[in-house]
């Protein structure tokens, strides 16, 4: 790869870092579980979530301990940097918390995204296509996807989809497997690639995930008694379903399947409709009689049967087909073979499903599941009007008295299980739980934030784009 290739894919690196970096989404009880697993390893040396498990739901309980619910791995890792904040500042006040947890997000899953498109560019130049459309397609699954939402949260999906780009893309094989297995101790729905990469990689790919999956078994054994033991057979009885596989897993249902792929509720290709595209890619690749394509279709069948067998596909509060986002760079390895004709509709696409997802950033990733439509409902009223309509279904006590602005409306902290529990509505806590970091200047949820990020992403484009076709001009010329 050549010299101005690096400084590209960096480039890419580098907008779509300071995008995800430039928004935090707030608390909840998937992001305040994972954060009591590092705060417990840190400040307790325990896996044990005893002391700080009255922020969340999302538990499991074993031997009078209470542990959280969620694969270990993203804890794990947040628990290095965390352990320098902490000794540098030990205060539990809220205000530490949120900030703390920007900082914890910031570098371990906006950063891990930000590999995304690094990833992507890298690879499509290998695989011969153009500086411009590999830039493109590395654009468009950065910032044109719920990659880009999800990456604001202290949520598994984004990191765990990066390392299984990885190790999909990786000519490491070693290496390769290690980012599977750290994927699975991460993700547990990232199992199955790990088996499908597995029986195609064979034995220095399977050598190198045992480190990671030695680690979760070992953790598995201390929490839950046994080495196979998932966190999810000890999960609280709310979630468990009679009869069901785990209690979560059934036969997959019609509304599942809709409701995750083409639906306003939670769409995949609603709320990102350029991913589409990947069909068309997937079509023409297997056209091409070319390797890869198979096992890439796959994987994401395997996720989207899992996702349609759960008995919460919907993913409680979120936005779009949460449990597809790892999924997503794969499916941007298939967008790359599109052609002809095919290429400007993909980039059309690809604007309405930016606006889509900038938006959902910039106001709240998390709407409550109960919102029949959250983009027409919920997300587009608020940041245009800075509010939602008194009508529209939402769990108490969240309410369309208390949650306005334009931006960062989520007003749940990082140390309650109920918005409002322990901060009341116009404190501080609760006003600066979610936020961007131009709101300092212009105040909380003031639609004026956002300006400073659209200047950067205008101008980043505008650069990446010059020096994509300046790559493409120096390489026709030789």
């Amino acid at each position: 790869m050549s010299v101005a290739d690096r400084q590209l894919a960096f480039w890419l690196f580098l907008l779509t870092f300071v995008t995800y970096a430039y928004f935090q989404a707030g608390g909840g009880w998937n992001q305040n579980s994972q954060f009591d697993l590092t705060r417990a390893i840190v400040e307790r040396h325990t896996f044990a979530i005893d002391d700080y498990a009255s922020n969340t739901g999302d538990v499991s309980r074993a031997a009078g301990h209470i542990y959280s619910n969620k694969s270990p791995a993203l804890s794990w890792i947040a628990a290095i940097p965390y352990a320098i904040l902490f000794a540098i500042n030990p205060s539990d006040s809220i205000e530490a918390i949120i900030l703390n947890t920007y900082i914890l997000t910031t570098l371990c899953v906006a950063l891990a995204g930000a590999l995304i498109p690094w990833m992507l560019y890298r690879y499509a130049r290998r695989k011969g296509f153009s500086a411009p459309w590999s830039a493109t397609i590395a654009l468009t699954a950065a910032l044109a996807t719920q990659l880009l939402p999800y990456s604001t949260i202290f949520m598994l999906h984004v990191p765990s989809g990066a390392l299984l780009l990885f190790a999909l893309t990786s000519e490491r094989r070693v290496l390769g497997g290690f980012a599977a297995g750290l994927a699975t101790a991460m993700n547990y729905l990232c199992a199955p690639a790990l088996i499908v990469l597995a029986v195609t990689r064979k034995i220095r790919f399977v050598a190198g995930a045992i480190a990671p999956l030695v680690l979760l078994a070992i953790y598995q054994k201390i929490c839950f008694g046994s080495f196979l033991t998932l966190s999810l057979a000890h999960e609280d009885q709310r979630f468990l379903t009679k009869g069901a596989a785990f209690g979560i897993f059934r036969l997959p249902s019609l509304d599942a399947i809709y409701g995750i792929s083409v639906s306003s509720y939670r769409g995949l290709f609603h709320f990102a409709p350029v991913l589409v595209m990947a069909i068309a890619g997937a079509i023409l690749w297997f056209r091409d009689r070319e390797k890869g394509a198979l096992e890439i279709v796959l994987i994401f069948v395997i996720f989207f049967v899992i996702n349609s067998s759960f008995n919460g596909w919907e993913g409680g509060f979120g936005i779009g087909a949460r449990y597809l986002v790892p999924a997503i760079p794969l499916l941007a390895l298939l967008m790359l073979r599109c052609r002809g004709w095919l290429r400007p509709m993909l980039v059309a696409l690809a604007v309405i499903s930016f606006a889509i997802n900038f938006a959902a950033a910039a106001v709240d990733p998390q709407p409550s599941g109960s919102i029949p439509r959250p983009l027409t409902q919920y997300i587009f009223p608020l940041l245009i009007h800075g509010r939602f309509s008194p009508s529209v279904p939402i769990t108490p006590p969240w309410s369309a008295a208390t949650f306005t602005g334009h931006t960062s409306v989520n007003r749940m902290t990082f140390d309650e299980a109920i918005v409002f529990q322990r901060h009341p509505p116009g404190s501080n806590p609760s006003e600066w739980a979610s936020f961007n970091l131009g709101e300092p200047l212009f105040g909380a949820g003031d639609a004026r934030s956002l300006i400073p990020m659209a200047l950067v992403l205008v101008f980043g484009i505008v650069a990446i784009g010059w020096k994509a076709r300046s790559i493409s001009a120096a390489e026709e010329s030789l």
